[in-house]
C-alpha cells in the first residue's frame, strides 16, 4: 500500500486497555451498587465517547449524580491498575510503527480519550513522542461515529489524499467513523467480535498489528 498516514484508534489498538477500564468501572459499580454492570453492559460503549455513555448510562440507572460519580471513581480506580504495569501495548505496536517509522509513514492518535490521560498512558508505556500528533476528546464536539475525530487528525497531518490514509479500529463506532469520514478503515477486534457490517466496510479484519504491517508492506 502506498501511504503517506496512519491513524491508530488508541483503546483497543495501541493499548489494551478495555480490561483496564471494564475492571476500574466494576469496581465502581460495586461499591456504588449499582446492579448488572456486565461485560456485556460494557462492551455497547467502546468507542463512542464519555459523555453518550454518561447519558445512556443515566436513563438506564436513573440517577446523572450516581453515574458521574461513577465516572469519577471508575477514573480514580484506573490509575492504580495503570501503575501496577497491568496496562499493556497490543501486540504487533512495535512491530508495525518500527515498519512505519523506516518508511517515513506519519502516524497519529485519534482517541475518544481525554488528552491528559492518553498522554498519562503513552509516558508509563514508554512510548511518549512516538506519534505526529494527538487528536482526543478535548478537540471535538461529536464523539465516534461521527468522523470528526478522524477529519481533524487528517487536516492536522496536512490533508494527505484519503486512498493513502489507513485508519486501525477495534470498533463498530469507529468503524463507521472512518467510513463517514471516507478514509480506508482496517479492523483488528479486541474484544468486541466484528459483525457483518465491518466485513463489508473495511479495508480488512486482521488478527493483530504484524498483520497489519504486512498488509501495508504489500
Amino acid at each position: 500500500m502506498d501511504l503517506k498516514l496512519v491513524i491508530f484508534d488508541m483503546d483497543g489498538v495501541v493499548f489494551d486497555s478495555e480490561k483496564v477500564y471494564f475492571e476500574a468501572n466494576k469496581l465502581a459499580a460495586e461499591k456504588l451498587q449499582m446492579p448488572n454492570y456486565t461485560l456485556k453492559y460494557y462492551k455497547q460503549f467502546i468507542g463512542a465517547g464519555t459523555e453518550p455513555m454518561l447519558a445512556q448510562m443515566a436513563k438506564d440507572y436513573g440517577s446523572r449524580e450516581l453515574v458521574d460519580r461513577f465516572y469519577r471513581m471508575s477514573m480514580d480506580n484506573v490509575y492504580p491498575i495503570v501503575e501496577a504495569g497491568k496496562l499493556e501495548l497490543k501486540p504487533g505496536f512495535k512491530e508495525l510503527t518500527a515498519y512505519l517509522d523506516e518508511q517515513n509513514i506519519p502516524y497519529v492518535i485519534a482517541s475518544s480519550n481525554f488528552k491528559k490521560d492518553i498522554e498519562y498512558y503513552l509516558e508509563k508505556t514508554n512510548i511518549s513522542g512516538r506519534f505526529a500528533d494527538i487528536v482526543s476528546a478535548d478537540d471535538v464536539t461529536h464523539a465516534k461515529p461521527a468522523p470528526e475525530i478522524f477529519e481533524k487528525a487528517w487536516e492536522k497531518a496536512g490533508c494527505p489524499a484519503k486512498n493513502e490514509t489507513l485508519i486501525i479500529e477495534d470498533s463498530l463506532n469507529g468503524v463507521k467513523a472512518a467510513n463517514n469520514a471516507k478514509i480506508p478503515v482496517v479492523m483488528v477486534p479486541d474484544i468486541i467480535l466484528p459483525t457483518a457490517y465491518e466485513k463489508e466496510h473495511t479495508v480488512a479484519i486482521l488478527p493483530d498489528l504484524v498483520a497489519v504491517r504486512d498488509l501495508i508492506k504489500k
